[in-house]
């Protein structure tokens, strides 16, 4: 997909550009928090421009990784290796580069380091460790960075979203660290700059589609290049505002009203002593109310008894759990390599069904269809997203990680795309309505396709509710019959 025009291509791009400059702001608080670290000093040492940098470089690098291997044809066991051969390779590149620029080419001493500072998490966060996942967060990102929105709404909330963020981050970094405070500038003016060439490329985007006679693909450099400026231009004039108006120039444009702030001051004191007048006779008249209510009420000895009724019996309150003996060292450290194998394990795991998901999407002669949403307030993403979460942890637990998973996330996709172009011509399903019996509705939506509807149907049952897989030439059967379906179902949505 990002591969496909090159205003997408630099949509991409300039979205991985403003989530680095708010990673790179919230990472440059982390870093000083002392007593979470051993040995943070390598850390604190790298320039906010150089960790941006890598960031960024590294977001693009892991979105075009995951589009091209969506795109593969690799076998499953090729398709593995890879993805976790590049998982791993790109953790301890990027703990290479980072945390131990001084290493020497054929030294391996620091690859021992990020290991027992891994495998020993509990005296604390080394550099090498916290790189090597938070490189492997990065990968998550870029999985779910593919298939993201690229609407101008989206890009605009994400704007909006991540200026909110850039501001806490940077605001909690220049007032603990006054230090940080030009690299909080700094970031905070590439987020703005990329962000607002990332809503423009959105805008523009959306007119060139609808514009009649244009393009709509081609974005020619020299308007990209009107559009950085334009945004560079927002940016500089900014910030010598805000290099003008410095709090002092403030203060003394702000003492010129004085008498106007005199004013105000007396006006609110006035206020609070009416407000307050009127309070302490609704507060005497409502006790007024309830004192005949509670006169009969002894409250201390019934605070007694109630707290007589929750205290321990003597024989409980002595009651001591008995200690463990001593527990051997080597079997400690064991258990504590075993728990980092398994953080391991279930990242590259998480990464991996993420990846299929998307690879799945690239599947031939399968085209996914799309609408407009109802504005929920992200409730209903929510909802979506758990929804699929856990259909996808089902389905990989009955089929794997393999070919047999991306053919039953295929025979979903047909079924749910049916569903939509359903819903459509005004045939919805209920959440709660079995798929046997929406049948009869479906085929009043796609009239003359009952027996590839009731195939399509079956297909989807016994994915969903079975462990029957699929073998290709039945799947490439499901296929033409949707193909079938949906071409006049398309034209009469048209």
């Amino acid at each position: 997909m990002i591969f496909a025009t090159r205003r997408i291509r630099l949509l991409f791009a300039t979205l991985a550009g403003m989530e680095a400059a708010v990673l790179t702001l919230f990472l440059l608080l982390l870093f000083r928090v002392d007593w979470l670290w051993q040995d943070g000093a390598t850390l604190l040492a790298l320039s906010p421009a150089r960790l941006l940098f890598f960031i960024w470089l590294g977001s693009v690098g892991m979105i075009t990784a995951v589009d091209l291997l969506g795109r593969s044809r690799l076998s499953d066991q090729h398709y593995r290796l890879t993805l976790v051969g590049l998982v791993l390779f790109t953790g301890v590149l990027g703990v290479r580069l980072l945390a131990y620029p001084g290493a020497g080419i054929v030294s391996f001493g620091w690859l021992g380091e990020m290991v027992d500072g891994i495998v020993n998490f509990h005296r604390g966060l080394r550099p090498g460790a916290f790189l090597f996942f938070f490189i492997a967060f990065l990968w998550l990102r870029a999985s779910a960075a593919t298939g993201r929105s690229l609407s101008f709404f989206s890009v605009g909330v994400s704007f909006r979203l991540g200026m909110l963020l850039c501001v806490l981050g940077g605001g909690v970094l220049g007032v603990r660290f006054p230090g940080q405070v030009a690299a909080a500038t700094l970031l905070i003016s590439c987020f703005a700059g990329v962000g607002l060439v990332a809503v423009s490329l959105a805008r523009s985007d959306e007119k060139a589609e609808s514009a009649p006679g244009s393009a709509g693909s081609s974005l020619p450099w020299d308007r990209f290049a009107q559009l950085t400026l334009a945004a560079l231009l927002t940016v500089g004039l900014a910030l010598a505002m805000a290099g003008f108006f410095t709090p002092e120039r403030t203060r003394a444009f702000l003492a010129l009203f004085s008498p106007l702030w005199t004013l105000l001051g007396n006006l609110f004191f006035l206020i609070l002593v009416v407000l307050s007048f009127v309070l302490e006779k609704i507060v005497g008249w409502i006790f007024a109310l309830l004192q005949p209510l509670l006169a009969n009420i002894e409250l201390s000895e019934t605070l007694t008894e109630v707290f007589d009724q929750l205290t321990l019996p003597p024989d409980m309150q002595e009651t001591q759990i008995p200690s463990g003996g001593p527990i051997d060292e080597t079997l400690l450290l064991l258990m504590r390599a075993a728990f980092a194998l398994a953080m391991v394990a279930v990242l590259v795991v998480l990464i991996y069904v993420l990846v299929v998901r998307r690879r799945a999407r690239y599947r031939p002669d399968e085209t996914e269809t799309a609408e407009a949403e109802r504005l929920s307030f992200g409730g209903g993403a929510l909802r979506r997203g758990w929804r699929r979460l856990r259909n996808l942890a089902g389905l990989v637990g009955r089929y794997g990680l393999g070919r047999d998973l991306l053919d039953a996330i295929s025979v979903e996709n047909l079924y749910a795309n049916l569903c939509r172009l359903a819903r459509q011509q005004g045939q919805a399903r209920q959440p709660s309505e079995p798929p046997d019996d929406y049948l009869p509705r479906l085929s009043l939506a796609f009239p003359g396709h009952d027996e590839a509807l009731a195939r399509i149907t079956e297909a989807y049952m016994r994915v969903s509710y079975g462990e029957q897989r699929m073998d290709g030439a039945e799947l490439a059967e499901l296929r033409a019959a949707y193909e079938q379906i949906r071409s006049p179902a398309k034209q009469a949505v048209e």
